[in-house]
């Protein structure tokens, strides 16, 4: 049986793989310590143009902690996943399992209702690996 590393490192090549090109850093984070539990550049990507993975799980779990605060407050029940739109691509969080998240970083060209799809499956699979 491979171990929870190889796992976990095949779910987000998977993902990457699904998305045809468009997934540019995906990465799995640990809610209660911020820091990443695993991550995943496609080969080929720029790395200028994108961030380290500490500060993809820094400002993810910043993100995803003030918008389950806002959710709760808004009374539109437990936070499931959030699109961030910018000019130049995406960014979906969301949640795996009781102690992370997944988060995805893709270009404009990413077919969204796929992706949903895809992490949703992959967030579950992430949740059996850790727990």
């Amino acid at each position: 049986m491979s171990s929870k590393t190889e796992m976990l490192k095949e779910l987000l090549l998977d993902l990457s793989r699904a998305s045809q090109g468009n997934v540019e850093a995906s990465a799995i984070i640990s809610k209660s310590q911020g820091l990443t539990i695993h991550s995943h550049y496609p080969e080929g990507m720029d790395k200028s143009k994108i961030p380290d993975e500490d500060v993809i799980a820094g400002r993810s779990t910043q993100i995803q902690e003030a918008t389950r605060k806002v959710f709760k407050q808004l009374k539109r029940g437990p936070l499931i996943r959030m699109l961030i739109e910018g000019e130049s691509g995406y960014i979906i969080i969301c949640d795996a399992g009781a102690d992370a998240i997944l988060v995805v970083l893709t270009n404009k060209r990413a077919n969204i209702g796929y992706m949903f799809f895809s992490m949703s499956r992959t967030a579950r699979r992430i949740d059996q690996v850790l727990s």
